[in-house]
């Protein structure tokens, strides 16, 4: 059988009146079908049915292929931003040197990072089964080395020949940057308060000193006495 459409759309909609609702969303109230139909054809849009379930059904007056596109396009974007979480695995040896270890571990933090699980499986071979200790011991350090972004769905355990621990991605809200990114953020930021203070100090070299001018005090000119001009103790005898 085809498909059931998702609305019933013009003279699709049989029943006797409708609640409608206009192109702008206002409410027009209950409507004979007939009439509304009417209305949609003098708009050039569609009437269609949105709320089927309703006494009297809700039918808006839209454009549908419009409509159709629209609600396309959501349902794209909304899977795009989806993410299907999958059970990542990545494979050590009990002797695994430093520079390989760390790179599975970045392996796994990268995971964890994209939401994925983590299966961290140690395998044994031969007469390595006998330093299970030595698988152990890689196994809790990679607990500590992730506990920042992941916890332990399940803990370790031995199949067979592998034992293997199940690691889960925190909430982003729990997540916290690692000890190593900590110190390097620091480091950075320590180098650019040091920069600063450094350009900050040839600035200073490069101005000039601020111009002193010196002032010379200049006292007013003094009239010069006469020996023939009489001093004011005698204009004062002869008054």
């Amino acid at each position: 059988m085809p498909p059931r459409p998702q609305h019933r759309v013009n003279g699709q909609i049989r029943v006797r009146e409708v609640r409608l609702v206009d192109v702008d969303g206002g409410m027009l109230g209950v409507t004979p079908t007939d009439e509304a139909q009417k209305l949609a054809f003098q708009k050039g849009v569609d009437l269609v049915e949105v709320s089927p379930d309703a006494k009297p059904p809700v039918c808006k007056l839209l454009d549908y292929g419009k409509f159709k596109y629209e609600q396309k396009k959501k349902t794209k974007e909304s899977k795009k931003k989806q993410h299907v979480q999958v059970l990542k695995e990545v494979r050590l040896r009990p002797r695994t040197e430093e520079h390989d270890f760390m790179t599975k571990v970045n392996h796994a933090r990268g995971f964890l990072k994209d939401g994925d699980k983590v299966l961290l499986t140690v395998f044994f071979k031969g007469r390595e089964r006998a330093h299970k200790d030595l698988g152990r011991i890689q196994m809790v350090r990679i607990k500590k080395e992730l506990a920042h972004i992941g916890k332990v769905e399940r803990d370790i355990s031995m199949m067979g020949p592998r034992m293997q621990i199940t690691l889960a991605p925190l909430p982003l809200s729990k997540q916290k940057p690692s000890p190593k990114e900590v110190a390097a953020l620091e480091a950075t930021a320590a180098a650019a308060a040091v920069k600063a203070e450094e350009a900050a100090a040839l600035e200073m070299e490069k101005t000039p000193p601020p111009a002193t001018l010196e002032v010379e005090e200049t006292l007013p000119p003094v009239a010069p006495v006469s020996e023939d001009s009489p001093s004011k103790g005698e204009e004062n005898a002869e008054a």
